[in-house]
This record gives C-alpha cells, structure tokens and sequence, in this order.
C-alpha cells in the first residue's frame, strides 16, 4: 500500500458519481486503500429530495464526503435548468451541510462562466465554502474511458480513429485535463495534508483539443491523418469559454504535484490494455 494510501485505511469515504469514470477511479483508490467506501447514486434514490439524501448519509456518518456527480451535457443544462440548479446546488449544499470533510469536484469552465452549467458549478463551489469550513473545492479537468455515457473525448475519439472514421480536433480551444487516475491521486495528497478552500488540479501544459487528440493519435498508434483541424462556433444557444487553462502554480508549490501529458495517456492506455483484457 502506497504512503498516501495508508491514510485512509480504515476511514468512513462516501464517493457520489461512481457510475461515472472519475467516481469510478475515486472508488477503487479507496477500497485499495481499505477504507469503508459507500458510494450514492442516481439509482439509490432521487438525489434531488434532499430528505432522503440528508438520511441517507446520516445512516453513514462518513468522515469524508468526495462529491463527483453532476450534469456535463452542457445542452441538457441549459434546457433543464431547475432540474439542473438542484443537483448543483441543492444537493451540493446538502452534502456539504454535514460534519464531513467534504470535496468538490468542481470545473475549469468556472474561470469564465459563460454558460448554465458553469454558472451553476461555481455556485455550487459558492455553496461547499459557505456551508463548511473543511471544504475542498477542486477545479479540474479530466479525460479517461469507461464514463457512464461512453462517449467522453477520449472515448468518442478512439473509437472513431480506431474505425478509420474521420473526425475534427479544435484548434482553438486550450486545456490542460488530466487522466482521472492522476486526479485521484492528487486528491489523495490534498485530504492527507487536509487541504482546506479552492485549488487548480490540472497538468502543467495548456494544448488545444486538436493537439490533444494528436498525442492520443502518436501513444495508440492511431492515424493522425484522420484527425482534421476544425474551430469552435460559438454563435449557438451553448456558449463556451475557448480557454479554460488553469493556473497550477499553488498545488506545483505546495505539494510537489506536477503532471505531464505523456504520463497521463501513457497511463491511461496501459489501463484500457489490462481493462480489455479482463473483460473478454
């Protein structure tokens, strides 16, 4: 067991979103760790009747609450918007009500809200702060496989290079996401030195979707012919931020914590290796 897992060994951990591929990772880091690991999901119950939710981690008492859920269908957001208020911000203020310490997973795209689900995330990092001191309010971006949806970038675009089909990478739009795995690992370190307020947990480049997807074309050996340069078109119902690069300066000091890209789909593909192997 690594030194950063032992800490948890033992520990009360409530993961929210496990369905999700960052849920996921969160949930096996843990049980890895030996911890008591209960998670909450859409299908224990409607997470929007916040009664049930507040009994539901009552019946727990859990020491750390690491809360992923949230709507990334940034169309549905905008079409649904109480819908989307609630599980934001209703349940986020639920959650970080109790005496837990308590994580937010929160987005790059707060920097510069321009749209319904940004608004709604950085009110929910509002909220997680107001509610509880111990907060930790996490802004990340991520990219890894086997999300709920099957379709994240990563996904979408290595099933269709590994068809041969074409598709397009923005040349406009700048990032630095990090593989889920190494995001967990982050939050590790960050609830090991009880980390307290926001913090940017993201890789130190800033590359455009185009670029990005390049790299995935050289580490999978995929055909980068096949990988056309197209930009954004914000003039949609759905605005969105072109640059949502965040500053890593504070967790590079603090903690030692620098990612590199290479690392993290180097990672990531020796994963989706052992994953597709186990599942035949």
């Amino acid at each position: 067991m690594s030194f950063h897992k032992s800490f948890f060994l033992g520990k009360k951990i409530l993961v929210t979103g496990t369905t999700g591929m960052l849920g996921k990772d969160f949930y096996n880091y843990y049980k890895e760790a030996e911890a008591q690991v209960f998670t909450l999901n859409r299908a224990d119950g409607d997470l929007l009747d916040f009664e049930f939710v507040k009994r539901f981690v009552d019946s727990l008492e859990p020491e750390i609450i690491i809360h992923c859920i949230a709507s990334t269908n940034l169309k549905k957001c905008e079409e649904k918007q109480k819908e989307t208020m609630l599980l934001h911000c209703g349940l986020t203020h639920c959650l970080s009500s109790f005496k837990s310490k308590f994580v937010y997973i929160s987005s790059d795209a707060v920097i510069n809200p321009t749209n319904f689900y940004a608004k709604t995330k950085l009110l929910g990092e509002e909220t997680s702060l107001l509610n509880n001191d111990e907060s930790l309010v996490v802004r990340t971006n991520i990219y890894g496989f086997n999300s709920s949806s099957g379709s994240s970038l990563f996904e979408w675009a290595y099933k269709n290079l590994k068809q041969g089909r074409e598709i397009g990478g923005y040349t406009n739009v700048l990032f630095n996401a990090l593989y889920t795995k190494q995001l967990v690992e982050a939050v590790a370190v960050l609830l090991k030195n009880n980390h307290r307020g926001r913090i940017n947990v993201a890789g130190n480049y800033s590359i455009s979707k185009h670029h990005f997807l390049k790299k995935i074309c050289e580490v999978f050996n995929l055909d980068s012919n096949n990988l056309k340069k197209i930009q954004i078109d914000n003039s949609g119902s759905v605005k969105r931020t072109c640059d949502t690069t965040l500053n890593v300066l504070e967790i590079n000091k603090l903690y030692g914590i620098e990612y590199n890209l290479i690392n993290g789909l180097l990672q990531m593909k020796n994963d989706l290796e052992n994953y597709e192997k186990h599942k035949h």
